[in-house]
């Protein structure tokens, strides 16, 4: 730069720049901006692995998917964590809570755009211990 004037100039376009960002999206600059709506999600891995085989093995892929793509049930990827539209109207987070209700009454809150035909006897078919894992597994796709 030459002087300060076109220093001074070259901060107040910057800061002009910044401030069109910041007004167009509403997010800090440097924030990378996402927007994402799901919470951060810890899982146990070895949960996660006994899931994984326990949703191989009952069935459950036959249904939801694990890479994004729809099926009769909705898919598993990214799921965990999110806000999830309801048939009702209402949303939900995405929880442990719920992905464990889900499973072992799938009748009580609907994900918008799908029928109720998920069995309702997995508490039957399943121990407790079964279905945290079939959560775990679940959360370890919310990334």
């Amino acid at each position: 730069m030459k002087n300060v004037s076109e220093a001074a100039l070259a901060l107040v376009v910057v800061l002009a720049l910044g401030a069109g960002f910041w007004l167009y999206t509403g997010e800090d600059l440097g924030s990378g901006g996402t927007t994402a709506t799901t919470t951060p999600v810890a899982v146990d891995p070895e949960a996660a692995a006994r899931g994984m085989q326990l949703a191989n093995d009952t069935g459950c892929l036959a249904c939801h998917s694990v890479d994004g793509s729809t099926g009769t049930g909705p898919t598993w990827k990214g799921v965990a964590g999110a806000s999830r539209p309801l048939e009702s109207g209402e949303s939900v987070t995405a929880d442990a809570a719920y992905l464990f209700s889900s499973i072992v009454d799938p009748g009580v809150q609907i994900l918008a755009g799908f029928s109720d035909v998920m069995p309702a006897d997995y508490s039957d078919q399943l121990t407790e211990a079964e279905i945290n894992d079939l959560v775990a597994y679940i959360q370890s796709l919310a990334n």
